[in-house]
């Protein structure tokens, strides 16, 4: 049999049809996919934070720790937004590592920092289930510190720091048991980043300073007891 007898018989309208089919199937496939990629160019999240003392990003509050009067606390707290033209899904902000200022310009790791989630304010957990476009900026807490004669009963103090002094304290998805999550008096840098599902994550470098101290204003406290800036 010829070759061009072979290649007639064998396209029957029933094996045109079948061919026909699987390359529309393809085709579809293809254009999905690529429509996809076309959109996630033009129509995406853009995440971004902002770090800075004062209200409303920080805040002086009251504390209850087991039905008990905690005393009062300064939260401090990242501002986070979307730029984007859609929204972000499952927004997150993760604590990478928190490095020490020694002398000059020499930094140390602080070790027994876990890398973890922080948590967004008034929610108490680390992942935000949507954040829409356009909109104010949504809180992250940072970290607070306790009125200094209540840090024993909240279970937020170091040995090795006076009584009368203060602690910083991370807020963490999950406090160390090894006091990770509390730092004493001192400059630090915070290594960020903003993440969510649909999105590239972002990182961000903190500079926060510690002076170790409490102050009863809010005026004082802002000013003075703890100040953070991006770097």
């Amino acid at each position: 049999m010829r070759i061009s007898e072979w290649f007639c018989n064998f396209l029957t309208p029933d094996w045109l049809t079948a061919v026909g089919t699987v390359g529309a199937v393809v085709l579809a496939l293809i254009l999905a996919l690529w429509g996809e990629m076309v959109s996630s160019l033009f129509v995406h999240p853009r995440l971004s934070l902002k770090a800075r003392v004062g209200g409303p990003d920080s805040e002086k509050t009251r504390r209850q720790v087991h039905a008990a009067n905690a005393g009062t606390a300064y939260f401090f707290r990242l501002a986070v937004w979307n730029s984007g033209n859609t929204a972000a899904h499952d927004v997150q902000v993760f604590l990478a590592k928190i490095e020490r200022i020694v002398s000059g310009q020499d930094v140390e790791k602080v070790s027994r920092v876990t890398p973890m989630n922080l948590k967004w304010a008034y929610r108490g957990t680390s992942t935000l289930p949507t954040l829409l476009p356009d909109m104010p900026p949504v809180y992250c807490d940072m970290a607070h510190v306790s009125e200094p004669y209540k840090k024993a009963f909240v279970d937020e103090y170091l040995e090795h720091v006076a009584p009368l002094d203060a602690v910083l304290v991370l807020d963490v998805e999950f406090p160390s048991n090894m006091q990770g999550h509390l730092l004493d008096a001192g400059t630090y840098y915070f290594h960020l980043i903003l993440a969510a599902a649909n999105c590239r994550p972002r990182k961000y470098k903190l500079e926060v300073t510690f002076p170790g101290k409490w102050f009863d204003e809010e005026e004082s406290m802002f000013d003075v007891g703890l100040k953070m800036r991006c770097v």
